[in-house]
C-alpha cells in the first residue's frame, strides 16, 4: 500500500497487537458518513429555502437555475482539483481543507445580498446580467461547490485505503448514506430555523457545524499503520488485496479533464446565456474529442459516462424536489417537511442496500464484475417507473415513486464509485474519482439550466423531466459494460510517492 509504505518511511512500526482484529475501519466509515451528512445539509439549504427567497426577491425558475448553474460549475472545477490535490497531500489534509472552505462558504449565504451588491459589476463586464441578490448567492455557490467538491473523491480514497476489496461497496454505501440523511435532515432542521430567526440564521448556523466535525477528524484521521488503535489482525485484513503495482501515472487525465470543463461550460454559457447554440455543441463536441484523446482508457470514461448520465438526476432532486412539490401537488414549506424526510430515509436504505448487495454477491463467488455489474442492473430497472412520478394525482404516489428511485440511484451510486478502486490503483483513485465526478458536474450543470429554463417555457410542466430520470441509468450501464465488459484493471503511470504525510 501507498500509505502504508508512506508510514513506514516516516519511521511508524506495524501494529503487533495479536487477537481479534480491531474494527478501526469502522469507526473511519463513521467519520466520513457525518462529514458526508454536513456536506449535504449545506448543499441542500438553498433548495429548501426556495420558495421564501424567492417570494423576497422575486427570482424566476431561471434565475434560480442559473445560481445552482454557477454551484455546478464550481463543483466541476473543484472536483478536478480535489482528486489531483487529495493524491498529492493526502486524504486527511485534504479534506480539513475542504471542510473549512465550504462551512465558510455556507456561512457567507447569509451575507449573499451584500456581496451581490459588491460582485453585481464584475459579472455584468462579463455579459452575465443578474440582480444583485442572484450575484451574490451565486458567488456563495461557487466558494460552496469548490469546497464541498472533496467529499467524494478524499472518501473514497480513504475506503481505498481502509477496506479490503471486498468489504469496499458496504463501506461505500454506508458512508455515501450520510448523503441521504442530511438531505433527509435538511427539509426538518431549516424550517424550524427559518420560522424561529430568518434564513440568515439558517445558512450561517448549518454552516457552522462543520467545523465541529473539523476537530473531531484532526484528532482521530491517521492512515491504517500509523493508527495506535489498529492491531495486526485488522491491519492484516486491510493490506489482504494484492500491493498495488509501483511507479504509476495518469498521464493527460488533469488536462483531459480541464479541456473538457473549460468547453462544457463554454458551451452552456454559450447556449445560455447568448442563445448561441451552434457555438454550444461545438464545444460539447469538441472538448469531449479532444478529452477522449489526451486520456483514451476505457476504464476512466467507463466511470465517467456514468456519472455524466447519472448525476444529473440525483441534482435534479435535490435542487428541484421542494419546488416540484410546491408547484404540482401544492405542498408549501411546513407541508414539504415530511415528503421530503421520507424519500431521503427510503433512499438512505438504498445507498447500503446496494453495497451489501454488491458484497454479498463477491462473497458468494461471483466476479468483481458480474458482482458489480449485476447490482447495477436491479437498481437501474428500480429507478424506471419514476417516469409516472410527474403524472399522479396522489401526492403519496409521487413520493413513493422519487422515493424508489432515489434509492435505486444511491444503490447504483455505491457500485458506481467501487468500480474506480476495483480497477485502478489506489493512489489513482483521488484523481480519476474526480474526474468522474467533474463530468458529473457538467451534466449537472446543464441540468439545472435545461430544467430552469423548459419549466418556465412550459408552466411547471415536470413530466419529460421525470421521464429522462427513469431511462438514464439502464443506458448508462450498457455504456459502462461496452467499454469494460470484463472490467480489466488500468495499467498506469503514477509519480513516485515521495513524502506524501498523512493521507
Amino acid at each position: 500500500m501507498a500509505q502504508a509504505d508512506a508510514a513506514l518511511s516516516h519511521g511508524a512500526a506495524p501494529p503487533t497487537t495479536a487477537g481479534a482484529a480491531t474494527r478501526v475501519r469502522w469507526v473511519i466509515c463513521a467519520l466520513l458518513f457525518f462529514a458526508a451528512t454536513i456536506n449535504y445539509i449545506d448543499r441542500n439549504v438553498l433548495a429548501v429555502l426556495k420558495a421564501p427567497l424567492t417570494q423576497e426577491f422575486g427570482w424566476t425558475n431561471t434565475e434560480f437555475g442559473y445560481i445552482n448553474f454557477f454551484f455546478q460549475v464550481a463543483y466541476m472545477v473543484g472536483m478536478l482539483a480535489s482528486g489531483w490535490m487529495i493524491d498529492r497531500i493526502g486524504t486527511r489534509r485534504g479534506l480539513a481543507i475542504a471542510i473549512c472552505l465550504w462551512s465558510v462558504a455556507a456561512m457567507l449565504h447569509a451575507e449573499a445580498p451584500e456581496i451581490g451588491s459588491a460582485v453585481q459589476g464584475a459579472f455584468g463586464a462579463l455579459g452575465l446580467t443578474m440582480s444583485a441578490s442572484v450575484a451574490g448567492f451565486a458567488l456563495c455557490r461557487v466558494l460552496l461547490g469548490i469546497g464541498e467538491a472533496a467529499i467524494f473523491p478524499g472518501s473514497v480514497r480513504s475506503i481505498a485505503e481502509w477496506f479490503p476489496q471486498k468489504e469496499r461497496a458496504l463501506a461505500t454505501g454506508l458512508f455515501n448514506a450520510g448523503t441521504n440523511i442530511g438531505a433527509l435532515l435538511t427539509p426538518i432542521v431549516v424550517p424550524i430555523i427559518l420560522f424561529r430567526y430568518g434564513w440568515y440564521w439558517a445558512f450561517f448556523g448549518t454552516g457552522a457545524v462543520g467545523f465541529v466535525w473539523l476537530g473531531v477528524w484532526l484528532w482521530q484521521y491517521k492512515s491504517p499503520r500509523q493508527h495506535p488503535h489498529v492491531n495486526a489482525a485488522e491491519l492484516a485484513l486491510i493490506e489482504s488485496d494484492p500491493p498495488d503495482s509501483a511507479a504509476y501515472k495518469v498521464p493527460g487525465l488533469l488536462l483531459a479533464g480541464i479541456v473538457a470543463a473549460v468547453c462544457f461550460v463554454s458551451g452552456t454559457v454559450a447556449a445560455t446565456f447568448f442563445s448561441a447554440r451552434l457555438v454550444a455543441v461545438s464545444f460539447f463536441v469538441g472538448g469531449l474529442v479532444v478529452a477522449i484523446i489526451l486520456n483514451p482508457r476505457r476504464q476512466v470514461w467507463a466511470y465517467a459516462v456514468a456519472k455524466f448520465m447519472t448525476d444529473p438526476v440525483w441534482w435534479l432532486y435535490l435542487t428541484w424536489l421542494p419546488d416540484f412539490l410546491l408547484k404540482v401537488h401544492k405542498v408549501d414549506i411546513k407541508g414539504a417537511m415530511l415528503p421530503l424526510a421520507t424519500i431521503y430515509l427510503i433512499a438512505d436504505f438504498g445507498s447500503v442496500a446496494g453495497g451489501y448487495v454488491s458484497s454479498k454477491l463477491i462473497q458468494k463467488g461471483y466476479t468483481v464484475n458480474a458482482a458489480r455489474k449485476l447490482t447495477m442492473l436491479i437498481f437501474a430497472i428500480s429507478v424506471t417507473p419514476i417516469v409516472f412520478a410527474a403524472q399522479a394525482d396522489s401526492l403519496w404516489t409521487s413520493v413513493l415513486l422519487v422515493s424508489v428511485a432515489a434509492a435505486g440511484h444511491q444503490a447504483w451510486s455505491a457500485n458506481v464509485y467501487t468500480l474506480v478502486s476495483d480497477m485502478f490503483p489506489r493512489r489513482a483513485v483521488g484523481s480519476v474519482i474526480g474526474f468522474g465526478g467533474m463530468m458529473g458536474a457538467c451534466g449537472g450543470a446543464i441540468m439545472q439550466i435545461a430544467v430552469g429554463v423548459w419549466l418556465d417555457a412550459s408552466g411547471n410542466n415536470y413530466v419529460p423531466i421525470f421521464v429522462a430520470a427513469g431511462t438514464l441509468y439502464l443506458l448508462a450501464l450498457g455504456v459502462v459494460h461496452l467499454l469494460v465488459p470484463k472490467m480489466t484493471p488500468a495499467t498506469l503511470e503514477l509519480p513516485a510517492p515521495g513524502k506524501e504525510g498523512v493521507a
